[in-house]
């Protein structure tokens, strides 16, 4: 699986295509956070949205759009990193997600680079800093 995401800038956010892979990748890390326990509290906290967001990005994800907002590609970068963090072993992450670690942390990795060599991307501080 490669970890290159390729993206182009769309008015709020970016058009990304993925592969069938890196999409399942996601959609294991959703998932797994969608099967957490807590509610919605807990999954803002987790990802920063709740669970009727996290389910529209799963659609997106799917197949519904390739176009996502800063927020949900937020939850894409989150989900893979925190689901990382929250399956202790390599070897239990690799029979959660089906794919090892080091392919999540890429591919958020790849999500960061795809925004940041976006044409425009804002270099300043973060909102709120």
């Amino acid at each position: 699986m490669r970890a290159k995401v390729a993206a182009k800038g769309t008015r709020g956010g970016a058009q990304l295509r993925l592969s069938e892979l890196q999409r399942q990748l996601i959609l294991e890390a959703l998932m797994f956070h969608m099967e957490r326990p807590g509610g919605d509290r807990a999954s803002t906290v987790r990802l920063g949205v709740g669970r009727a967001s996290v389910a529209r990005i799963i659609e997106k994800i799917r197949g519904a759009s390739d176009e996502f907002d800063l927020l949900e590609i937020h939850v894409l970068f989150t989900a893979l990193i925190s689901a990382s963090f929250w399956i202790p072993s390599e070897e239990a992450f690799y029979e959660r997600m089906g794919f090892f670690r080091e392919r999540a942390l890429a591919l958020a990795d790849g999500l960061m680079c795809a925004i940041q060599e976006l044409p425009g991307t804002d270099e300043g501080p973060a909102e709120g800093a």
